[in-house]
């Protein structure tokens, strides 16, 4: 298709090279395309659908839709306006009816153009690339191991953790606290990639709160992903006071302001 004057492509990911690029191009900004990236390396990607821009043979954004949630994920990597405009009218349409996305302020309203935005809510990154390690009492952490799993997923489930499903688990590791062999905490990732973790699933049940469980499996898992030399990231509600503080405790810094929508198609 031609856009002011130029040449823009827009298709599915479907070759390794286009991928490669693809990647290439993600990576110049690990932090603002931390969940584009992370779709873009396995086991994600098999879950996963990516569109690419290509313009006058370059790349110039890209977008990805991750199917493994009971509602699928939308997101936009960098790119110029004119391209996100047009992945976000592409791939939505290999969506049915709503789906979810985390993206930045001054794109809201590409996504207000051909869709109707049910809810929104601001949340913010961020980030670290040195950890700091906080003694936590007697608090004994553990990593998830495969056998595990099943406890794990329970514990998400009677949680209501709608951002876990158990191929995360193979992006990357998870921490917990036991008690009586039942998980009553845990924190994970969302995504992985070489330059770059989203930490996610940071729950504690409610009747454990407040004895610095959360923040030991934080810091364990945190201090794992840097020892590797990723930089670490994570989501937060702005509204989320207490866990904003117990990030920061953790060495974390305020990255950048993200929103977060729930989006229908609009209907004929």
């Amino acid at each position: 298709m031609k856009l002011g004057g130029e040449s823009l492509d827009i298709g599915k990911v479907t070759s390794s090279d286009l991928l490669l690029r693809c990647r290439r191009y993600l990576k110049k900004d690990p932090i603002a395309n931390v969940l584009p990236l992370g779709d873009l390396y396995q086991p994600l990607l098999r879950v996963s659908s990516i569109y690419a821009a290509i313009e006058d043979d370059c790349v110039s954004g890209i977008c990805s839709i991750y199917h493994a949630y009971s509602t699928p994920s939308l997101v936009l990597g960098s790119g110029t306006s004119a391209a996100k405009r047009v992945l976000i009218n592409e791939a939505s349409g290999e969506i049915s009816d709503h789906f979810i996305s985390l993206c930045q302020p001054d794109e809201v309203n590409l996504f207000k153009e051909h869709l109707v935005i049910l809810h929104r809510h601001p949340e913010q990154q961020m980030v670290t690339d040195s950890p700091k390690h906080v003694e936590i009492g007697n608090v004994k952490v553990s990593k998830v191991s495969k056998n595990d799993l099943g406890l794990l997923s329970k514990f998400y489930a009677e949680h209501h953790a709608e951002a876990w499903t158990p191929i995360q688990f193979r992006a990357g590791p998870y921490y917990c606290v036991k008690s009586d062999d039942q998980i009553v905490s845990a924190a994970g990732v969302h995504v992985v990639a070489p330059q770059i973790a989203q930490l996610g699933n940071i729950v504690t049940d409610e009747a454990w709160r407040n004895r610095g469980f959360g923040t030991a499996c934080t810091s364990a898992l945190a201090a794992d992903m840097a020892s590797k030399g990723r930089i670490i990231s994570l989501f937060v509600r702005t509204d989320n006071v207490p866990a904003i503080r117990m990030y920061e405790k953790l060495g974390f810094r305020k990255a950048r302001n993200i929103v977060f929508l729930t989006i229908r198609k609009k209907r004929s």
